[in-house]
């Protein structure tokens, strides 16, 4: 990752306003729905994201034709995002809030169909992820927010937690590894409220500031595809990486 993403992230939803419009009303149940892309059109970019240029979040129709690798596609009847990055490496972006001491722990499904060629995050200008999904935190309405990003890395073990140099730039937690299990839909689950304190050693603040989606193969020329779905906020989780 050559630029600070999630920095831009937050910096970009202060402003983007209209942009999104489908921030997630807190209920009595044990989950709510972050995200599922069922609202979304086959064949297009998703409802209610944005992309990211620079520090600006742009609609897709700002988007020169093939510039942003995600769509919407639909197998067995279930809507899911899709991404093919070919070297456009775009961040997606979503205002998604909800009360994360109430709903501590996220679940999502994942699934892989194409690595980056030599990918490796510890090694400078290969550190594309096949997939990786952000959370973001505001820490105060002017500091620079703490962000977490999670990897499904290429040869990281699991659980490895890392940060590259640079302000604003995410902590990354490797959730899945290995090529293993290629082409299958795996489901992730973490507790995002104790995982914060053991990184950076105190409770976050209550609210989510929002959430981003990568798939990447920049730095290696090369090509990763995967899609995404099933994004929940619950109350309680067998969680990985505590």
């Amino acid at each position: 990752m050559k630029k600070a993403f999630i920095l831009t992230l937050v910096l970009s939803l202060l402003s983007v306003g209209s942009i999104f419009d489908d921030a997630y009303t807190e209920s009595n149940s044990d989950a709510i729905l972050i995200e599922n892309f069922n609202s979304s059109v086959i064949g297009e970019f998703p409802k209610n994201w944005g992309w990211l240029d620079g520090i600006k979040v742009k609609k897709i129709g700002e988007a020169p034709a093939g510039s942003v690798p995600y769509v919407i596609m639909e197998e067995n009847g279930n809507k899911y995002l899709h991404a093919d990055d070919q070297g456009q490496a775009i961040t997606i972006v979503a205002e998604k809030k909800w009360n994360v001491k109430k709903y501590p722990c996220l679940t999502w499904r994942w699934r892989v169909s194409q690595f980056p060629t030599g990918a490796n995050e510890y090694e400078k200008g290969k550190t594309d992820n096949a997939a990786s999904l952000y959370v973001t935190f505001y820490v105060s309405f002017i500091g620079v927010p703490r962000s977490i990003k999670y990897i499904w890395s290429n040869t990281l073990p699991a659980c490895e937690t890392f940060k590259k140099e640079g302000t604003g730039k995410a902590t990354n937690t490797v959730i899945e590894t290995g090529t293993g299990r290629t082409g299958v839909w795996i489901k992730e689950s973490i507790n995002i409220y104790e995982h914060y304190k053991t990184i950076f050693g105190e409770y976050p603040p209550d609210e989510i500031a929002g959430i981003a989606i990568r798939t990447d193969a920049d730095g290696t020329s090369s090509r990763a595809i995967a899609d995404y779905d099933d994004i929940l906020a619950v109350s309680e989780c067998d969680s990985k990486c505590n």
